[in-house]
């Protein structure tokens, strides 16, 4: 198979991806529906058409010319998206999340099993609080033993002994504590804090004070205090951990959202919660979840007063989750209103996915939402160019709200911080970091200054975000070139351990000095047979990381040449501007793809069973032998570095912005 060099015209569009932090008008169609579109193409309705006479809302796919599209913020070919694995099978149209029941988002685990809320029962065997847990003293050492003390001398001398001495056996009212000379050595101090542990046990306390240690005799309240706290850990011990994992469904909110909910319903700080990854909004979402120290009991509690989230199968561990705690998520994606010339369509292109995979691009929502890119705002960091810099981030663009177009417009023509920072939105951090910083300065001349003021994952978004821009770019030159079938002399492996995904959260990458070190190979000849193209990797630049011996190196410094940067210059004064590099697949090989369709006459009507759909009885959605309308599911599951849109966009052979 080979690559076509240009995509094609882009034909659909999904309004549901538009950020619901724009402003919408409600616009009357020709066919008398309803659609949310951007008030500045109000003037151009007359351009735009739905399908038939499908109720469309702001979740549903509408049909946009091409000069519509060309206004409307950026394009697939302005970030690399050109090429597919098979454009000889002609693409489908369909309604993407028409419904958010339409996306069903469940959590691979990092033992690589698929996360699924089967129950809400109270983990067996908990209940503790009835159990018998002794405090005993048997380990304590007699005050008088000779060795005792000698080891207490070696570490404290002589004077600091005797007053320990005259502590225990109360010889007078004072002194009430003993303190130790100051010690700068953690680790001595340690030794002396379990020493005093291990051999005096409920008698003495000790603590650090300014460096010295003190110890005092324990009250009555520091020995019930100390007492209680072992009773506590013992009993978290018995049920498994001081972790409650538990499975979180959601529907229609981000993780971010949900879990801060949870907070304010339990009064408790979001440290308290760890998970493996965020999971979208739009959808519905299965995932693990541990909370630090909180029973099954009260977590359960909550199911009563949430709404679109349930809480279930419980479970007691050791250890919370981390980020990255996964393998990746599997998918069942419903396509509403395929159409489609035959069925057959749909099954060599899901074929074609099943068995060669898909292109690994960096999806759309990688570079933003608006008509200024994120990776152009990357590139003027990198350039160093910080007023350019800050022209991006605060000038008057395409697509922005009225509040947004004022706030922009007033800083353009008049550069007052103060009020352009009164005017703008607090949804607008990047701006409102820069403008407060301009404020606190008394003047807008530091935009280095301003820049870094930002929060750090919001400038390393954007210099990640042209990492993506040029990695998207050498991979489809690289296909161009060689195509997809096999690599090729001068391609780039990873050798030793498996590739680690890079992205964790939030489309975050992990560049190669945050990391254990990557090793890669350079393709000779004779190493062809011995690797496949879903081994293939290409670099995102960085100053650590190898480029490949063949074309593709000269295509990387000619892109990145253009706009005044080296792939090998990339260490850069300002840390997180200093990019190390990493490596990423060209290729995804998506697992358990599986796919079914389905005839319906309701575009209401739920076409997939979801985890609370199971758990209350309900049966397999019916099809409908005569319905007028068609709909693809699909199965899948990805890693969690690839993108299930870049998925889809193998299948529909078209652009697909998602939110």
């Amino acid at each position: 198979m080979r690559f076509l060099t240009l995509c094609r015209s882009i034909k659909k569009f999904n309004l549901m991806s538009l950020p619901e932090s724009q402003s919408w008008k409600k616009i009357r169609l020709n066919s008398g529906k309803a659609v949310n579109v951007e008030s500045k193409d109000a003037e151009q309705i007359d351009k735009v058409t739905i399908d038939k006479d499908e109720p469309i809302d702001s979740g549903e796919n509408v049909e946009l010319n091409e000069q519509v599209i060309s206004n409307w913020k950026i394009r697939e070919q302005d970030v690399g998206l050109t090429e597919y694995v098979d454009p000889s099978i002609p693409g489908f149209s369909a309604i993407i999340k028409q419904r958010y029941s339409d996306f069903l988002v469940y959590e691979i685990d990092q033992y690589g099993n698929i996360v699924h809320i089967t129950n809400t029962d109270i983990p067996k065997d908990t209940n503790v609080d009835k159990q018998s847990f002794k405090t005993s003293d048997n380990d304590i050492t007699i005050i008088s033993a000779d060795q005792i003390f000698l080891e207490m001398k070696s570490l404290l001398g002589d004077d600091i002994t005797e007053k320990v001495k005259a502590l225990l056996n109360k010889e007078g009212q004072d002194p009430l504590f003993v303190d130790t000379k100051p010690e700068k050595d953690k680790d001595k101090r340690t030794i002396i804090h379990q020493f005093f542990k291990k051999h005096f046990g409920d008698k003495l306390n000790t603590e650090t004070k300014e460096g010295a240690i003190r110890i005092s005799m324990h009250t009555s309240k520091t020995r019930n205090d100390r007492r209680n706290k072992k009773h506590e850990l013992d009993q978290w011990e018995a049920m498994g951990g001081s972790f409650c994992r538990f499975v979180l469904y959601k529907e229609n909110r981000d993780t971010m959202e949900a879990i801060n909910l949870l907070c304010k319903r339990m009064k408790v700080h979001s440290r308290v919660f760890s998970y493996a990854g965020t999971k979208d909004r739009r959808a519905i979402t299965v995932q693990k979840v541990t909370a630090s120290k909180i029973k099954a009991e009260r977590l359960l509690g909550l199911n009563a007063r949430l709404h679109d989230m349930k809480l279930g199968n419980f479970e007691y561990v050791k250890e919370g989750l981390k980020l990255g705690d996964l393998k990746g998520n599997h998918f069942v994606i419903t396509l509403r209103n395929v159409q489609v010339e035959s069925e057959e369509i749909i099954n060599k292109t899901m074929n074609v996915l099943k068995e060669h995979g898909f292109i690994n691009y960096f999806g759309m929502q990688r570079f933003g939402t608006s008509s200024v890119s994120t990776y152009e705002i990357g590139r003027a960091l990198l350039q160093n160019n910080w007023e350019h810099a800050v022209d991006l981030i605060l000038n008057p663009r395409d697509g922005d709200s009225k509040d947004q177009q004022q706030a922009r417009q007033h800083w353009t023509e008049n550069h007052d911080a103060k009020k352009a920072l009164e005017l703008f939105p607090k949804r607008c951090v990047a701006e409102c970091h820069i403008l407060s910083s301009f404020v606190k300065a008394g003047h807008n001349k530091d935009c280095a200054g301003a820049i870094i003021s930002m929060p750090r994952n919001l400038r390393l978004m954007y210099v990640h975000a042209y990492q993506s821009y040029v990695w998207n770019k050498m991979v489809s030159e690289r296909l161009h070139i060689f195509g997809c079938e096999r690599p090729a002399v001068g391609d780039l492996v990873i050798l030793g351990e498996e590739l680690e995904d890079d992205i964790v959260d939030n489309d975050v990458l992990i560049n190669s000095e945050d990391k254990k070190e990557i090793k890669v190979k350079i393709l000779k000849e004779e190493d062809i047979p011995n690797y496949t193209i879903y081994d293939v990797v290409l670099p995102l630049p960085g100053h650590l990381v190898i480029y490949p011996n063949n074309n593709i190196f000269e295509k990387y410094k000619e892109l990145m040449w253009k706009d005044h940067l080296d792939p090998r210059e990339m260490k850069r004064s300002i840390k997180d501007f200093s990019l190390s590099g990493t490596y990423r697949r060209i290729m995804g090989k998506p697992i358990d793809v599986s796919w079914k369709t389905l005839r319906y006459n309701d575009p209401k009507i739920p076409l997939s069973l979801n985890d609370l759909d199971i758990i209350n009885g309900k049966t397999e959605p019916e099809n409908v032998a005569d319905g007028t309308l068609l709909a693809l599911r699909i199965h899948i599951s990805l890693s969690t570095s690839q993108y299930a849109t870049m998925a889809l966009r193998e299948l529909l052979k078209t652009s697909i912005l998602e939110p």
